[in-house]
Formats: C-alpha cells, structure tokens, sequence
C-alpha cells in the first residue's frame, strides 16, 4: 500500500491539519487508524509506537504479528508502527 500525495491532502483537509512536515511525512494517526480498522478495535484498547516516519509514496505493508499485535513495515523490512492490544499486564 502506497500513501500518496492526493490521498494524504485530501486527509489533512478532513482533520484540518495543516502542518508543513505533511508535505513529505504520512500522517501517522491515516496510517494507525487504518490498522485500528483492520484489526477491528479502538484506538483505547491499544498502545500505538510510532516508530519512523513513513514517507509518501513509500510502499507499505501491514502485517498482524499475532492477534494482539499488527506492524506496518516497509519493502527494506524497517518497522514504521507497532499497534499492541492493550491487556493489564503492560497498562502504565
């Protein structure tokens, strides 16, 4: 999956979001939150690591580690978001 630009405009014109590091960084929260959707829970019930920027154009995959955990990773194997489902254990 690739971000690109007219995707990402159209994105930041919904949330209103005009900063200017957008111009070469995906938004991270377009990305977490279409990994929320496709593991089918809410952003509460997870922690969400933000671990590099993802570029726009940079291809992308997501990729459900086990049920409790989904990675976007990029085609040099670089993990850019690390979503993990919250349990009482690694609540802080």
């Amino acid at each position: 999956m690739k971000f690109n630009e007219i995707w990402i405009n159209e994105y930041l014109a919904l949330v209103n979001d005009d900063n200017p590091i957008h111009n070469e960084i995906v938004p991270g929260q377009l990305v977490s939150q279409m990994m929320l959707m496709a593991m089918s829970i809410e952003a509460n019930q997870c922690q969400i690591n933000y671990v590099k920027p993802i570029l726009i154009n940079e291809n992308i995959e997501f990729i459900e580690e086990h049920e409790q955990e989904m990675i976007a990773i990029n085609d040099d194997g670089e993990i850019k978001i690390k979503i993990s489902l919250s349990t009482k254990n690694n609540r802080y």
